[in-house]
């Protein structure tokens, strides 16, 4: 059930090999995002082989020791391999963001990539502003820490919050943020795998510095409908606050994967003045 990079590169030449004319050659150098890159597009589920819609079997991305992926059942309810559960949904909040501050020429010279979308989340404050006013945490303190954090998988930014209960007890909280370009899925089985990255590297953190929970978040690039005009701006996503207790009890290990990811928030982020790479995928004339 298990597939390694091997296994997956000697597939590849095989159908190159064997390619009717006309058709796409493959390249086979990088194997280990050979499932990363199917999944993340939208046309995942019509791709899906239908011997494997009919057994109800999907696939999830596996780390390490050259493995790839391998295949697992379909969750129960799921009647697709790759369900989209937290995609927008209409009336949800719009909020609009000013872009003044930011620079006419790196308005103009954005790019439609995860490193673009993060700067300006981070730099716009998105993320701050999203916390403040959509949250239902009573986040008390929030900054930015890192940027595309090299993990498997890869943590595109991290931030750190303080929470305070009605008691008025204080939590230190990890923001993970998953970033998406336009017409990209939100893979909810890298959001899980980001918690426990998360819990895994701050485990042995002194007291004064301590990690009482993670906060997963994404944020994707997408096309809205505004009052009637579909405009393209910034989708973000907030689950619910998964605690490091809570975590290791009920699903750390083979649990992973059946840790619930429900919704805390959304909101639709629009960029004014428009910003290339996020607003538009063309390159500004002005």
């Amino acid at each position: 059930m298990t597939i390694t990079g091997t296994e997956v590169r000697e597939a590849i030449q095989h159908r190159n090999r064997n390619l009717p004319e006309g058709e796409k050659v493959l390249g086979a150098g990088n194997p280990a995002n050979f499932l990363k890159d199917f999944i993340r597009k939208r046309t995942c589920n019509e791709n899906w082989p239908r011997r494997l819609k009919a057994l109800r079997y999907t696939a999830r991305q596996r780390y390490g020791n050259e493995l790839v992926f391998e295949f697992v059942p379909y969750r129960d309810g799921d009647d697709q391999p790759f369900p989209d559960r937290y995609d927008p949904v209409p009336d949800m909040p719009v909020h609009t963001i000013e872009t003044l501050s930011m620079k006419r020429v790196a308005k103009a010279l954005g790019r439609e990539d995860e490193p673009w979308l993060t700067q300006i989340i981070v730099n716009q404050r998105i993320a701050h502003t999203h916390l403040a006013i959509y949250s239902p945490l009573n986040v008390v303190d929030f900054d930015h820490l890192q940027m595309s954090v090299k993990t498997q998988p890869e943590i595109d930014a991290l931030f750190l919050a303080t929470i305070s209960d009605d008691a008025g007890n204080d939590s230190r909280v990890l923001m993970t943020c998953e970033a998406k370009q336009f017409k990209e899925r939100i893979l909810e089985d890298q959001i899980r795998e980001q918690v426990q990255k998360a819990f895994g590297f701050t485990e042995t953190l002194e007291e004064l510095y301590r990690i009482d929970a993670v906060l997963p978040t994404a944020v994707q690039v997408i096309q809205y409908d505004v009052a009637g005009v579909m405009k393209r701006g910034i989708y973000m996503v907030e689950f619910e606050l998964v605690r490091r207790d809570e975590f290791l009890a009920q699903h750390a290990g083979d649990n992973l994967y059946r840790m619930p990811l429900n919704l805390a928030s959304r909101a639709f982020y629009l960029l004014e003045p428009p910003v290339v790479g996020i607003s538009s995928s063309r390159r500004a004339n002005r």
